[in-house]
């Protein structure tokens, strides 16, 4: 259990801080920054990044984390909001508690993109495995991965 919780402490991290380069605002072309700022009106913490796909800007809104993907033209790509338990339809809930009996959930992100309802993606564990796992909405199951194990380390050489 503590090396899954180290995995998901670890891919968390990296979901919420996904981008590989961090920039500072001055480098993120003005429509990137006029979207996000038409989009998310109430943001508070903004921090900008480059990722895989466009420029990525972790923020607050109304106390909550959030991460929101654009690209070079300002088009809205994705979000990422961190929900809590209790934010999580009942229709997802019902289908964890009849698909995976004794697993715990772990952080839970609503995305959503444009034109498509959202995904309700998070990490659900028990004593001996885990699994990445994303819902509709409706409960619908997704997606359904088992989490990687943690490779031992090399032996260091003297």
């Amino acid at each position: 259990m503590k090396k899954f919780m180290v995995l998901f402490s670890a891919c968390m991290l990296f979901t919420l801080l996904g981008f590989s380069q961090r920039l500072t605002a001055d480098k993120v072309p003005a429509p990137v920054k006029q979207a996000f700022s038409k989009k998310f009106p109430g943001a508070a913490g903004v921090q900008y990044g480059m990722g895989k796909k466009g420029y990525e800007i972790l923020f607050r809104e109304h106390g909550v984390e959030k991460s929101a993907t654009f690209d070079t033209a300002g088009n809205w790509l994705e979000t990422e909001t961190a929900v809590t338990e209790a934010d999580i339809p009942g229709a997802v809930v019902n289908a964890i508690v009849k698909d995976f009996t004794g697993f715990a959930i772990f952080k839970v992100l609503k995305v959503e993109l444009p034109g498509k309802d959202p995904v309700y993606k998070t990490n659900l564990m028990n004593e001996t495995e885990g699994f990445n796992v994303e819902f509709s909405a409706r409960g619908d199951l997704l997606k359904k991965e088992p989490l990687k194990k943690e490779k031992p380390a090399a032996p260091k050489k003297k």
